[in-house]
C-alpha cells in the first residue's frame, strides 16, 4: 500500500544526513522513479560530481527511513550562470514517500545551510504536470520567472526529402558540415569548439544570464564525457572557421539521444545552417535506430522553437523555473 493512502498524521522516523559515496545507486533510483523518461545511472552521477567546477559551492543530503534512502536534496551553483551568491536547489522524494513531510525536511536542511552564504537568490524547477511540487515551492515564496519545454521528434515520421538539397546548397557556398570525429585532424579543434560554444552561449535567452566557461571544464564536460557522441557532434565549418553546431548526447540508460546545444554565430545566421545541422542529427538517429530525439527550448527562444516546430518536434510538458530572492544583488 502506498504511504499516501495511509493516515497522513502517521509520523515516520525520517533522518536527514549528509550524502555518502555509497548513496549513488539510491539517488539514481529515486531520480529514475520520478523521471523514468530521463534515467541516469549511479556511474553517471559520479562522473557529474567528478567534473563539477570546484568554484561552485555544492552539498547534498539524503533522507533515510528505516535504513533506506527515500529522498535527496542538493544546493549547488550553475557554472553556466555563475554568481558566488546565487544558488540552485533541488529535492526529490520516492513517490511512495511523497506528501508526508520528507520533502519539507530536505528543504529545511537546504534552506538552513544556505543561510551561511547570505544568498541573493535561489532557483529551482518543477514540471507543470506535477502540481504538488509547484504548490510546495509557491508556499515557500518561490515565484515563476521562466519556462522551458523538452519537445520530442518521432524519427520515423520525419520527411528527409524536403531537405535533400540543403547540405549541397551550403557546400556550394563554402559551408561544410563535419562531425567532431571528422575534425580530429585539426590540431585546434578542441579550442575552436570551446570558443564556438562560448560564443553561442551568450546569445541563448536565459533569465540568469550566461557565464563563459573555462577551457578545461569544457573539454571534460563536452569532449571527454561518457555521454558525448563524436559522430553526432555536428559542426558547420567555413574553411577553417567553426561557425555553428548541433550536438546530440546520450546517457547510458536513456532510450533516446538529446540535443544538448544548437546554435550559429551571429554573422552566419539566416542561411539555413541550423536547419541543416538539425537534419543531420535526425539522420544520425535514424541510422542508429533511435525512435525519438529530445531537445530543450527556453520559452523566449522563439527562433529555435519555430525551427523545431517546422521540423516536427512535439511539445510534451513544460518545466517551470522558480526563483526566491533574499536580497538585492547591489547590496
Amino acid at each position: 500500500m502506498s504511504l499516501r493512502n495511509k493516515n497522513k498524521k502517521q509520523q515516520l522516523d525520517i533522518k536527514i544526513r549528509d550524502f555518502a559515496e555509497k548513496d549513488y545507486p539510491a539517488i539514481a533510483k529515486i531520480n529514475n522513479a520520478i523521471f523514468p523518461d530521463k534515467p541516469i545511472t549511479a556511474e553517471e552521477y559520479i562522473e557529474i560530481d567528478k567534473y563539477r567546477n570546484r568554484k561552485c559551492k555544492h552539498r547534498r543530503w539524503v533522507a533515510v527511513s528505516n535504513g533506506a534512502v527515500v529522498g535527496t536534496g542538493t544546493y549547488t551553483q550553475n557554472i553556466y550562470q555563475y554568481h558566488p551568491a546565487k544558488f540552485k536547489m533541488w529535492a526529490i522524494v520516492m513517490p511512495e514517500y511523497q506528501n508526508i513531510g520528507v520533502g519539507s525536511k530536505l528543504y529545511d536542511q537546504i534552506d538552513k545551510s544556505l543561510k551561511q552564504f547570505d544568498p541573493i537568490s535561489v532557483i529551482t524547477e518543477a514540471r507543470d504536470d506535477m502540481p504538488h511540487s509547484i504548490r510546495f515551492l509557491q508556499s515557500r515564496g518561490y515565484e515563476e520567472f521562466q519556462r522551458y519545454n523538452e519537445p520530442y521528434l518521432e524519427v520515423e515520421l520525419f520527411d528527409f526529402t524536403q531537405y535533400s538539397s540543403l547540405e549541397s546548397d551550403l557546400n556550394s557556398n563554402g559551408i561544410q558540415i563535419k562531425t567532431m570525429r571528422e575534425l580530429e585532424s585539426d590540431p585546434e579543434r578542441n579550442r575552436k569548439l570551446y570558443e564556438l560554444a562560448n560564443n553561442i552561449g551568450k546569445d541563448i535567452p536565459d533569465g540568469e544570464g550566461f557565464t563563459p566557461i573555462d577551457y578545461n571544464f569544457y573539454k571534460q564536460e563536452h569532449i571527454q564525457s561518457s555521454h558525448t557522441l563524436p559522430d553526432a557532434y555536428f559542426v558547420a565549418v567555413d574553411n577553417d572557421k567553426y561557425v555553428g553546431l548541433s550536438v546530440l548526447v546520450k546517457y547510458k540508460e536513456d532510450k533516446y539521444p538529446y540535443t544538448n546545444l544548437t546554435g550559429i554565430i551571429r554573422s552566419y545566421r539566416h542561411r539555413d545552417i541550423a536547419t541543416c545541422l538539425k537534419v543531420k542529427t535526425i539522420a544520425y538517429a535514424k541510422q542508429n535506430d533511435y525512435a525519438k530525439i529530445r531537445t530543450g527550448n527556453m520559452s523566449d527562444n522563439q527562433p529555435m522553437i519555430q525551427l523545431n516546430n517546422k521540423l516536427g518536434f512535439k511539445k510534451e510538458y513544460d518545466w517551470l523555473c522558480f526563483r526566491k530572492n533574499f536580497r538585492n544583488a547591489t547590496e
